[in-house]
């Protein structure tokens, strides 16, 4: 099963494509490195194929590129029409993150606090701004929190977590299905 997506706004243009029969191998380039990272790390944990290019203004900052990247793998993710449930708790370093995920409805929480203002050319901010974007477009409840570490250990930890409670939601819902 795969998807693919394209959106072009005044500020960006973002191609997205997901296979969710895949092995979590990723091609990304948003010329953002944390936010190709972030969508590396949830390819990788989920086991979905990901292939993500996006560029945007960024002259005018990240927020541009980091919501439409959110807004078209959510649109592209939502394609996976289930009603799947999954959860994941993952430890990086001295964090410990938990993601709970609920296909078909929609709804998001996050608990997690960052300590710098910008990380790798993303305004952390836009972190939980790009969690809450991907779950309302991709249809889904998401709910995560982060104990503990530093920045770097909180996003590995939160993406890791988050790309494995998806895959136990999609296959939940493949399950039962059968």
């Amino acid at each position: 099963m795969k998807a693919s997506l394209k959106r072009d706004t005044a500020e960006t243009s973002v191609k997205v494509s997901v296979d969710f029969a895949g092995s979590g191998i990723s091609e990304v380039d948003t010329e953002i490195p944390l936010l190709d990272a972030i969508l590396r790390t949830l390819s990788q944990s989920s086991g979905f194929d990901f292939k993500v290019r996006a560029r945007g203004d960024l002259f005018t900052g990240d927020h541009h590129t980091v919501e439409d990247v959110a807004i078209t793998l959510g649109k592209a993710l939502s394609e996976m029409i289930g009603e799947g449930i999954g959860s994941s708790v993952v430890p990086s370093g001295k964090c410990l993150a938990k993601a709970a995920i609920r296909l078909g409805s929609m709804g998001y929480s996050g608990d997690f606090e960052f300590n710098a203002q910008s990380l790798e050319g993303v305004q952390l901010e836009n972190i939980t701004h790009f969690m809450r974007t991907l779950a309302y477009n991709g249809k889904l409840t998401l709910h995560l929190s982060a104990v503990g570490g530093d920045d770097w250990q909180k996003i590995d930890a939160l993406t890791l977590a988050m790309g494995r409670a998806l895959k136990r939601a999609f296959d939940d819902g493949n399950a039962k299905k059968k």
